[in-house]
């Protein structure tokens, strides 16, 4: 079997429809039980019923183990059986498919947390070794990319010529693109492009292109070069490369940094360039006592950001209250900020509010461009004179606190249409900070996704090997309006819908993310897993022919029509 694809059984009826059960070389016993690897919990399924056993050389073979109920393959009751790709099978009430699809999609890139199940822990992929001559087994194709580019930087800083570039592209984890010219170049200031790093010979008047933050990788050839099929991927990849440059390096690091992503620790864990100047600057106004404004879409992190400054600060002993300005109507919300005096109203107790609760700490007004205009008045007069006055109150009451505020409005132009204080403004923007979109740093994607994967996994006590290629492929390419805070829901659901030991896969996303990728990617599209259901066969026909083509057409079965036609449609020829 070829190293780019590997068997997948895949439930399709039964309680644990639409599971997906890798399986590498090795044997996986099926049954109702706990110490089965595939483990199908219907009526019908013996303890130990079945035995799935991968050959090295791509084999699958199937035997029953006297079971009650029978195996079935095909429709037939067997004992012991050779299984081709597409058989279905059956154990009891479960029904099942034996699948090839790119192992790329299903290996794991993003590694699960420490004590997982033995299940789980099997199911994991070796970890990919990127010294010079290392293995990229197991690796997706971003990896691939990133391994590709940093021996490429690593053979023109070492003043290699073109040729030995393209030696890279015949190895075998890059075979699919031996014989094609491929270049890596950078945008300069000027608009000019220079190109910094190649592989391959020869020229072509039509190339792909993926471009990100600046940088585009350039392979020869029309759609059969199939670099459209990994452009999320390559993007991150690309914008990877970016952050390098930034820090003065051109040579990337090891492609296990991307392989094997730990989960980012704190909140200025970030590979964006915004980002961290903007929280290096927080962390700095965070020393004195001067209002922050905090500017940026719905689910950028404005809170998160908000928090830091506060956890910075002298006050991070003393209380951090957050309201919501838009949540509630303007006399709960004066209520709410203010507090209240005993009598306003018949049965109202005196209530002290945020201000005078976080006394000595910080209070977060979010989403303060919501804020009714009496509203805005009062917290005007308050941060003018440093004290307030409750709800019916006549006393004024001594104010300590640091003020941050937030909001997704455009506040200036807020402030031009009437609808909010210029005054105000002022008053609370002594500091701004405008945080970017999800979109606006992708290159923090993969990291996030692996913060938000690891927390769920513990906070629910489960078990998972990590997330798949095919995941983060998908994951990679949404839009996210939502930005960082759609992106933590996503994998909160996704976490709760895994099985025990199972990898987070395109199957646990929604559908409006699993529709990001393209038909061929899909890990059960009919039309992929045909595609390389005769891919296979092609392949294993050639090598048995020995180079005759003729002797190929004789095991295929097909004219010699098809056969040549069939040869470029799959990228053999």
């Amino acid at each position: 079997m070829s190293h780019s694809l590997t068997y997948v059984l895949r439930v399709v009826a039964g309680t644990a429809a639409r599971r997906r059960f890798p399986l590498e070389p090795g044997r996986y016993r099926v049954g109702s039980s706990r110490e089965n690897e595939i483990r199908l919990e219907e009526a019908g399924v013996s303890r130990r019923h079945a035995e799935l056993e991968v050959l090295p050389d791509g084999g699958v073979i199937l035997a029953d183990l006297e079971s009650k109920n029978g195996t079935y393959a095909d429709g037939r009751r067997v004992s012991r059986v050779a299984l081709s790709a597409g058989a279905e099978l059956g154990f009891g009430g479960a029904r099942a498919v034996l699948e090839l699809v790119d192992s790329s999609l299903m290996a794991v890139v993003l590694g699960g947390q420490p004590g997982e199940s033995p299940a789980a822990a099997r199911a994991v992929p070796a970890t990919v070794r990127s010294e010079e001559g290392g293995s990229t087994e197991g690796a997706g194709p971003a990896e691939r990319f990133l391994l590709l580019l940093r021996r490429l930087f690593e053979l023109q800083a070492a003043g290699a010529s073109v040729g030995d570039g393209a030696a890279l592209l015949a190895r075998d984890a890059f075979s699919h693109l031996a014989g094609r010219r491929l270049e890596v170049r950078r945008q300069m200031a000027d608009g000019t492009e220079v190109a910094v790093a190649a592989a391959g010979s020869g020229g072509s008047s039509h190339f792909q292109r993926i471009s990100s933050d600046g940088w585009s990788l350039l392979l020869a050839g029309g759609p059969d070069a199939c670099l459209e099929r990994v452009r999320p991927q390559a993007e991150l990849a690309l914008a990877f490369l970016a952050g390098w440059a930034r820090q003065g390096s051109l040579i990337p690091p090891p492609a296990a940094r991307l392989a094997r992503l730990e989960p980012a620790q704190g909140a200025t864990a970030s590979l964006n360039p915004a980002v961290q100047t903007l929280y290096r600057r927080a962390a700095q106004v965070a020393r004195g006592d001067v209002p922050v404004l905090i500017l940026g879409a719905s689910g950028t992190g404005k809170e998160v950001l908000a928090r830091f400054v506060h956890t910075s600060s002298r006050r991070k002993d003393r209380p951090f209250l957050a309201l919501n300005c838009a949540a509630l109507p303007r006399e709960l919300l004066e209520a709410e900020l203010f507090g209240i005096e005993k009598g306003v109203a018949t049965g109202v107790e005196e209530r002290a509010g945020l201000l005078e609760q976080a006394r000595g700490g910080t209070v977060f007004l979010d989403e303060i461009g919501d804020m009714p205009a009496e509203t805005q008045a009062k917290l005007l007069r308050a941060l003018e004179s440093t004290s307030l006055l409750r709800v019916g109150g006549r006393k004024p009451i001594p104010l300590d606190v640091r003020f941050l505020a937030a909001t997704h409005h455009d506040l200036e132009e807020q402030v031009a249409a009437g609808r909010f204080r210029l005054d105000l403004y002022h008053r609370l923007a002594a500091f701004v900070a405008r945080l970017p979109t999800l979109a606006e740093r992708r290159e923090d994607l993969p990291g996030l996704v692996a913060t938000f994967f690891h927390r769920e996994l513990a906070a629910n006590g489960l078990a998972s090997p990590g997330v798949t290629g095919a995941a983060l492929s998908a994951l990679a390419a949404y839009g996210w309006p939502g930005n960082i805070r759609e992106l933590e829901n996503e994998i909160k659901k996704a976490v709760l819908l895994l099985e025990p030991g199972e990898p987070l896969d395109v199957l646990q996303l929604s559908p409006r993310i699993q529709q990001q990728l393209a038909p061929g990617e899909l890990p059960l599209s009919l039309e992929a897993t045909v595609r390389r259901a005769e891919q296979e066969a092609f392949r294993a026909a050639l090598a048995a022919a020995q180079g005759s083509a003729a002797r190929a057409m004789e095991l295929l079965g097909i004219s010699k029509t098809t056969y040549y036609r069939k040869l470029a449609e799959l990228g053999l020829g």
